[in-house]
Order: C-alpha cells, then structure tokens, then sequence
C-alpha cells in the first residue's frame, strides 16, 4: 500500500493512465497477434493428415551433439503434441472469460466466413446484442485478460 501512495506521489493521475492504458494496449496485441491471429494455421497444423516416412536413421553421435538428428517420424509427433497444447491453452484461456466475451472471441477471432475472411466487428455487435459503444469496450477488456492469462506461456522461438 506504501508503494502506490509514493507511485501517486512520483506521478501524476494521468501519467498513472497512461501507463496502465500502454500496459493494456500490449497484452492486446499480444493476444491477437501471438494467439488469434495464429488459430487458423495452428488449426490447420492440427488436422494435418500427413504421416512422414518411417525409416529412421542411425548414428553414432549422442543424443546431446549437434549432429544428431532426430527421426523425423519423432520431429511429426513433438510437433502434433505442441500444436494440441497450444490450442488447449487458448481454449481454456478463452473458457475463463464470461459467456458473452466468449462469444465475442469466438465471432471475431475463432469463426470465418465463406469467403475465408473474419467477421466485421458491425456484423457481431448486433448478434451479440449489445450497442457498438458496449462491444468495444468489452473487446478490449477480453483481449486484454487473454493477453494477460497467455503471456509467456510459450516461448515464440521454435513454435510453428
């Protein structure tokens, strides 16, 4: 408690916002572009059908060394084991909003139309029965929690 009274010392109200509002605007971001922006693909990923060759190689350097190499009958099954954690963990991140923030990630991030592209935020307000006023402000706060609950869960180096 001590430390926000000397933080409203250093800085004013609006400095205060400001730097909240910054904080917000990147778990945003986070979120569409490290999660939502990436569903289809890792969807994609997931339903991929393609089973690599078997034929596994043999090599006389340890496991640990550089020149090793994995099978690639090994490669496929790491990679279908982390597209299905990643799509579980957007999903459950998704779950721990309310119903109709769910809804509303669902319409705008989650669904295309049949021409592949997303839905217009004018389309999905009036489905989810709220004005336009109401939707983005509910957006923001969904996006930002989803930011918040999925940053730093994975690493981007090395996924997909």
């Amino acid at each position: 408690m001590q430390f926000s009274s000397e933080a409203e010392n250093i800085f004013t109200q609006s400095e205060i916002e400001e730097i909240l509002k910054d904080e917000q605007q990147f778990y945003i971001e986070h979120a569409e572009r490290n999660w939502l922006y990436r569903y289809f693909k890792v969807k994609a990923m997931a339903n991929e059908s393609h089973v690599p060759s078997i034929v596994s190689s043999i090599s006389d350097m340890p496991p640990g060394s550089d020149n090793f190499k994995k099978s690639k009958t090994e490669m496929y099954a790491l990679k279908a084991i982390q597209v299905s954690e990643w799509l579980e963990t957007l999903h459950s991140a998704i779950r721990s909003l309310s119903p109709i923030e769910q809804k509303l990630i669902e319409l705008k991030y989650l669904r295309k139309r049949n021409d592949g592209s997303r839905y217009s935020d004018e389309i999905i307000y009036p489905q989810l029965y709220i004005g336009r006023k109401k939707y983005y402000k509910m957006k923001k706060e969904a996006l930002d929690i989803l930011g918040r609950k999925l940053y730093g869960i994975f690493s981007e180096k090395g996924y997909f």
